[in-house]
């Protein structure tokens, strides 16, 4: 009898479960997953999006997936991403911590901070120099250091990407710390390039066992397998040593009356002494020049990719700019407006290669969403590269046609910028927006007015077409190129030249 009883019970706590989570909701569609591994030996180990896009087309714009015992949640379209971040904020505001973030201290700063009340204080930081009001004042900066570039690019047009670098840099140090940066050898750069790779390479989803097994970190470093241990402890010192650096470089510039305006200069000098402890102001304006700057490198590398490869749009965005603008001046933001083509060629280029493809959030409690269950501790994917090639919102999608943008409001919801700097309130979009758009533009369209870029030739004078392929990590990038980047005319080469005495 009670071997009946027993298994009777076991039924009853069965149906009892099947119950309680179909009254909660059923699980979201999804690829079969293995026993153990779940969907583990079905993701490659680059380029994740495109196959999390592949499997949206068969499982639905929300779907899931497991990895190991850790359930992922998939948002596959932009109005996925809307009902579900925007609608739901407070609940889905959470980025997930991977272990190997913590392991590293990359959760010190506004990007991945868990802390709500540090969370606060690092975006209020943010809102004293990034609001568009407060941009203002950097105008002239901004300008300064767009002009470097087409200086350097008139120099030593082979070294483009190390400008675009020095230009990002030189203008996130100036905001968060009042750092003039004069050369490529300024050594807070070079620091913030090292920390920028490791963040990209530590944030890389499905990148670290440890993230999936974090159990794993309590092992000796000595034992096989354990080499994450070592680089955690690296990553770790250097971006604490960066940001030490940085924020004791501008009290010390404080204290011989040399300290130029920035965010820590704001909240050391204009805030209420102890209202921020040092720490949240360190790591925070280390963050505005580590966290956004290679976004933006990101894209003004993929710019000058799409102009070696689609000539025709090059003169089409250079024959608006001499006609608008002429040749006394160069455009600034304040011509956007006047020059559509060109704002609508930065948006096509955003779309098709946004610089970050994926990003992740954490479901803070149970919720059930269309009549389908989200476990508390849910991850989030939230796939950029895949929203940005939809096919009913962008006809022939892997194409680059600027024109689709003509005539459209940056208002639509199917824009890049509304996209691709993400989703939710004001706990999860990115509050460098206006700063990257205004960088963007501003350089696309002085670079437009004064150069011919073009494929390199080889020994035959056959163009050498580079390729459309781009790098593996939280930040992606253009593959390495070479390619020409010449004055369009006498006029442009003197225009330059005269930015020498002027820089």
């Amino acid at each position: 009898m009670a071997p009946v009883l027993a298994s009777l019970a076991v039924v009853l706590l069965v149906f009892l479960a099947l119950r309680l989570r179909r009254e909660k909701g059923t699980p979201f569609p999804g690829p079969p997953p293995a026993p153990v591994l779940g969907n583990l030996l079905q993701l490659p180990t680059t380029k994740v999006w495109e196959r999390l896009n592949e499997w949206g087309l068969t499982y639905g714009p929300i779907y899931q997936i497991h990895l190991f015992s850790t359930p992922l949640l998939v948002l596959n379209t932009a109005e996925a991403a809307r009902e579900v971040l925007d609608a739901k904020s407070v609940l889905y505001s959470n980025r997930p911590l991977p272990k190997i973030i913590e392991m590293t201290g990359f959760d010190k700063g506004v990007v991945l901070e868990h802390d709500p009340l540090r969370l606060r204080q690092a975006r209020k930081l943010l809102h004293l120099v990034l609001q568009p009001r407060q941009l203002s004042y950097y105008r002239a900066v901004l300008e300064h250091h767009v002009n470097v570039l087409l200086h350097n690019c008139l120099h030593e047009p082979d070294g483009f990407v190390e400008h675009i670098r020095h230009l990002t840099a030189g203008i996130a140090m100036e905001i968060s710390h009042g750092h003039r940066v004069t050369s490529r050898d300024d050594p807070f750069v070079k620091k913030a390039n090292v920390f920028a790779d490791n963040f990209a390479e530590a944030s890389l989803p499905n990148n670290h066992i440890v993230d999936w097994l974090p159990f794993l970190a309590n092992f000796p470093g000595w034992l096989p397998g354990m080499g994450f241990k070592e680089k955690a402890r690296r990553y770790r010192e250097q971006y604490w040593s960066l940001a030490e650096e940085g924020h004791q470089m501008v009290k010390d510039d404080i204290a011989k009356g040399l300290a130029r305006p920035s965010l820590t200069y704001k909240a050391l000098v204009e805030g209420k002494p102890g209202e921020v402890p040092d720490d949240v102001i360190a790591f925070t304006a280390t963050q505005v020049y580590t966290g956004g700057a290679d976004t933006t490198v990101s894209t003004l590398s993929s710019f000058i990719l799409f102009m070696v490869k689609h000539p025709e749009v090059q003169r089409k965005a250079q024959e608006e700019v001499d006609r608008v603008i002429g040749s006394d001046r160069l455009s600034s933001f304040a011509d956007r407006e006047s020059l559509p083509y060109v704002d609508a060629l930065t948006a096509e280029v955003l779309r098709l290669r946004p610089p970050v493809s994926v990003v992740t959030r954490e479901a803070g409690q149970d919720d059930t969403h269309n009549g389908y269950l989200v476990e508390k501790g849910t991850i989030i994917l939230v796939n950029f590269w895949g929203m940005l090639r939809a096919e009913e919102h962008y006809p022939d999608p892997h194409s680059f046609k600027p024109e689709r943008w003509l005539g459209k409001d940056h208002s639509d919801p199917t824009h890049p910028f509304n996209v691709a700097f993400g989703f939710g309130r004001r706990h999860v979009s990115c509050p460098g927006q206006h700063l990257a758009e205004e960088l963007v533009f501003t350089t696309v369209a002085r670079i437009l007015a004064l150069f011919d870029i073009a494929p390199i030739k080889d020994e035959h004078g056959v163009s050498v077409i580079p390729s459309d392929d781009s790098t593996n990590g939280g930040i992606t990038f253009p593959v390495p190129f070479r390619c020409s980047i010449q004055p369009r005319s006498a006029r442009a080469r003197d225009v330059l030249e005269g930015l020498e005495h002027e820089l």
